[in-house]
This record gives C-alpha cells, structure tokens and sequence, in this order.
C-alpha cells in the first residue's frame, strides 16, 4: 500500500512536532519579539502595550512623545526624587510586567535580550558624577534599586563621570548583595556619546550562568558573570528608569537638558 498524505488536524499536529524536533538539539523555537512604542503616551492603551505596573512610577509630567520617540527633561541639579533639596527635578521611571500582557514565555525564558537607542542632544550635560538609564529586571518593583534587596534583581546601565568622560557601565542588584547600594558591572567598556545621534544599545542577561553581554551600535563590548542568584527568578520586565542620581544635588547638569529613546525591543535571541 502506498503512503497516504496525512490531513486535518492530524497531520498538522504531526508536521509541528517535526518541525520542533528538526530545530537544532531539539529546542524550543525563539519566542516571539516584543516591541514597544510611545503612541498615546501615557495613555491607557500605552501603559496596556507595555504592561505597565503602578509601583514606582515617578515623571511622567516630564516625559513627552515626540513621534516614534519619548523625550524626557532632566531639570538643572536635579536628582532623584529622594532628593530633598534639589532645585529642580528631572528624569522618569516606571515598571512593566510581561506576564500581564501574556508574554510567560518572555518571563520564563533563562536568557532575554532588550535593546533600544537612545539620543544625548549635543549640548548634553552628564553633570559631575553620574546617572541611570532603563535595563531589565525580575522579581517585585521596588526590591532591587534605591538602596533595597528584595528577592529581586535589576541590569539598568550608568553613566559615571571618570576623567571628565561619560564612562558607561551596567549597574546591578541581586539578591546576593545584603545592603548598601548596586554594583558596577563592566565600567568603562564603552563610552556615552553626546552627539545628537541615535545609539542602539543591548543587553543580554543569562539567568542561569548570571552572564551579562552588552553591545554599542552592534559591537559586543561586554561580556561578564556580573550578576549572583537569580536563576529562580524569573524575568519581570522593562525597568525604564532615567535620571540623575544620587540622592543629592551633586550629581545634576548645570542646565536643562533633554536626551531621547526609542525603539524598545526584548526577544529571547537578541537582534546583534
């Protein structure tokens, strides 16, 4: 008797089956990419895309949507809100989760990527000492930043000032830390750039190994086991947390100033 063709749900069933097994050693195929935009910004189905949460949200007042962009304004000596004698404030933050816009597969997965680009204006100010900019995270908001240590992590990067140059870095919270502050991951690797041109920046975050990979415009430029305890805990979302700080008026610009992002994208292959 001759082969017959299999059809219906049987036979795609069967077809999706081999095409799992043909993926190489049998992996899973890569989760669908996120993206997301800044239309409506800060509107309801804004915060719906990115999924955004209440707990530690700050700046909106300062954050504006500027075609596919988000400009955010950081005032003269500002610094963070725990500032309490800044002249001015500056700089946004807020948290989102994957899991409440059905993205388990993002939450769950043991490495993702997020990348973004980001504009410095040319008459830019990194001010005197330095500042924060959006990374990923896992575990409760508010458990790995400001000084606490939750069950928690978080990968945003830094700016810091180090003879007079913008030197980059990734700034980490783990569980492992106990107290104090975060810690710097691969200062210097890379530089900022005050340009007025856009910048993709990406970070990869490996659960399991607690390997941290950056690429600058597509050049890998970091790779390290920078971050401690957190393979059983799962991915959380985007920590988009921008300003200048610190907690005192020693590390805000001079002057106002504004810098830009776009382009947020978190998938489990990475796009460099």
């Amino acid at each position: 008797m001759g082969k017959r063709r299999l059809t219906g749900l049987t036979g795609i069933a069967l077809a999706a089956l081999l095409a799992l097994s043909a993926a190489p050693g049998g992996a899973s195929p890569a989760a669908e990419p996120w993206s997301g935009g800044f239309a409506d910004f800060p509107g309801d189905s804004w915060k719906q895309q990115w999924g955004v949460v209440d707990e530690g949200t700050f700046g909106y007042d300062r954050m504006t949507p500027q075609d596919d962009a988000l400009d955010v304004f950081y005032g003269k000596g500002s610094s963070a809100p725990s500032c309490g004698d800044c002249p001015s404030e500056g700089g946004g933050q807020f948290y989102t989760d994957f899991r409440s816009i059905g993205r388990d597969d993002l939450a769950d997965a043991p490495v993702l990527h997020l990348s973004y680009q980001v504009r410095f204006p040319a008459d830019w100010d990194f001010g005197r000492r330095g500042g924060k900019l959006p990374g990923l995270y896992g575990g409760p908001p508010g458990q790995a930043s400001g000084g606490e240590h939750g069950k928690a992590w978080s990968t945003r990067y830094m700016w810091r000032i180090r003879s007079d140059e913008p030197k980059a870095t990734v700034y980490v919270y783990d569980p492992s830390m106990g107290d104090g502050y975060g810690e710097d991951v691969g200062l210097g690797a890379w530089n900022w750039q005050a340009d007025d041109q856009w910048h993709t920046v990406e970070q990869s975050v490996d659960r399991t190994s607690g390997t941290i990979t950056v690429w600058y415009d597509g050049q890998q430029v970091l790779s390290e086991q920078g971050i401690r305890e957190i393979a059983d805990i799962p991915f959380s979302g985007v920590f988009f947390s921008t300003f200048f700080g610190g907690h005192d008026t020693s590390w805000g610009p001079s002057r106002d100033v504004h810098a830009q992002f776009r382009d947020f994208r978190v998938s489990d292959t990475g796009s460099s």
